[in-house]
């Protein structure tokens, strides 16, 4: 099935996956990845050494250096490079080896067995994100045994530590061995992947040129302690509830930026009538009330059209009959690009109103976006109109998530969040979820997807 998938650039022969080192086939590629997933590097606590040295034995068994940098006891990144002639400024393949807990008793299948069922490879890490580096790794070997020269170095990074804020991983290698990482033009990183309709078809390849900045606020609130059978009408925890009021029903306004216009414009001749109109149209619609309103029923897609306020901790009182004299609550804000921090703020406590309710700043992470009129978006376009049946428009995203892709934009790095693999809002869900799993098939093809991305922004 793979030889089927393979088009010009490399030898098509040398970039089949069943020329890693010591395994043949298709059968092969999926069980690297199995693998992989049994290895539980769940974070907390991590443990990520242990996938990070499995990571470095297939580079090293394929004729790639690699190297572990500890950060932590029982962590550690890997770090594998291909030597290009230096014409070019270097391109990273970044992967986080840390996955998210999972609860076995939730899931059909054990979540580290890291086993196939009914075509599908299941576990924790499936999707986020443990297939997209070994599809890194893959492409990257594959290259190595072509043997083509290339004017870019091809640096591969798996770091621990991304799922909690990467302090352990890719902020710790960027801090303690920039001389590795800083002169990179482009990086490739988790993101977005190819969004299918029900049945499979592609509707677009999504690639994240930015990510939503994190704020999160504390809200705190004081006043006279009591006994609950008499109210007190001011007491800290009525002022917050009242405050908390004025935030929840009064979310932040729309705000169309150009990459998020050029987003929806795009996607627009995917969708059917009156869906399409209103993407084509999307800084008109979204002043329209009905439209939008029906718009923010997709909580993905419309998190790019505005700034987005959660309320996610609430912290009051110890006992039923005893009125508390402080009551707080943390609101988790993601903001886009071109949105101030303190006019953010400013405007939370314009809606609260009440000045004894103050407003602190727990966490804030600026994310700033990459441009898209570069080689790197263009080249995924080429390989995408050249796809076939996956041939579908390349459109940039602004995602609500975070990654660590901002540690290496610091450097003037042009990063995007890109998962070669097909991916449908079923599959989409178990990310972070239970059940968590890919198609074998999708995961075939997104490995010939990379290795052709790969390759051609080398080149």
């Amino acid at each position: 099935m793979f030889k089927a998938l393979l088009s010009t650039g490399v030898a098509a022969a040398a970039l089949m996956v069943g020329t890693v080192s010591g395994t043949t086939g298709d059968d092969a590629a999926v069980a690297r990845l199995c693998k992989y997933i049994s290895i539980n590097t769940t974070n907390p606590p991590g443990n990520e050494k242990s996938g990070a040295e499995y990571l470095a034995s297939i580079l090293r068994s394929n004729g790639i250096d690699a190297t572990l940098f500890d950060t932590a006891p029982g962590r550690a990144c890997v770090y594998a490079k291909l030597p290009g002639t230096g014409k070019k400024r270097p391109i990273i393949l970044l992967n986080h080896i840390d996955v998210v807990p999972a609860k076995a008793e939730d899931w059909q299948h054990a979540p580290f067995e890291g086993k196939v069922y009914d075509n599908e490879i299941w576990g924790r890490g499936a999707i986020d994100m443990k297939s997209t580096g070994m599809a890194e790794l893959e492409a990257m070997v594959s290259i190595k045994r072509a043997g083509a020269q290339h004017d870019r170095d091809i640096i591969f990074l798996g770091t621990p530590d991304e799922e909690v804020g990467g302090a352990a991983g890719a902020e710790w290698m960027t801090k303690n061995h920039p001389q590795l990482v800083k002169d990179a033009e482009y990086l490739i990183n988790e993101g977005f992947g190819i969004d299918t309709r029900d049945d499979g078809t592609p509707k677009f390849w999504g690639v994240d040129v930015a990510e939503k900045s994190v704020m999160w606020l504390r809200l705190t609130a004081t006043g006279q302690a009591g006994h609950a059978s008499m109210p007190i009408t001011d007491s800290a925890p009525n002022r917050l509830a009242r405050a908390l009021a004025h935030v929840v029903n009064n979310p932040p306004a729309p705000n169309v930026i150009p990459s998020v216009k050029r987003f929806f414009e795009d996607i627009a001749v995917t969708e059917d009538e009156p869906v399409r109109s209103y993407f084509k149209n999307i800084t008109q619609s979204v002043q329209e009330p009905k439209i939008y309103g029906a718009l923010l029923k997709n909580k993905l897609l419309s998190s790019m059209l505005r700034d987005t306020v959660s309320l996610t901790v609430l912290k009051a009182g110890y006992k039923t009959n005893v009125i508390p004299a402080e009551a707080t609550a943390e609101l988790d804000c993601r903001l886009l690009p071109n949105t101030d921090k303190y006019q953010f703020i400013k405007q939370i406590e314009d809606k609260i109103d009440d000045p004894s309710v103050k407003v602190s700043v727990l966490e804030y992470v600026k994310a700033d976006p990459s441009p898209y009129d570069t080689e790197l978006f263009k080249v995924i376009t080429d390989v995408a109109n050249s796809s076939g049946p996956l041939r579908a428009p390349v459109v940039p995203i602004v995602v609500p998530w975070f990654t660590d892709s901002h540690f290496f934009r610091n450097f003037g790095t042009v990063a995007y969040g890109f998962m070669p693999f097909r991916i449908d809002a079923e599959h989409m869900a178990t990310m972070h979820g239970k059940d968590e799993r890919i198609p074998v098939k999708n995961y075939l093809e997104g490995i010939h997807l990379m290795t052709q991305i790969v390759d051609n922004i080398a080149r």
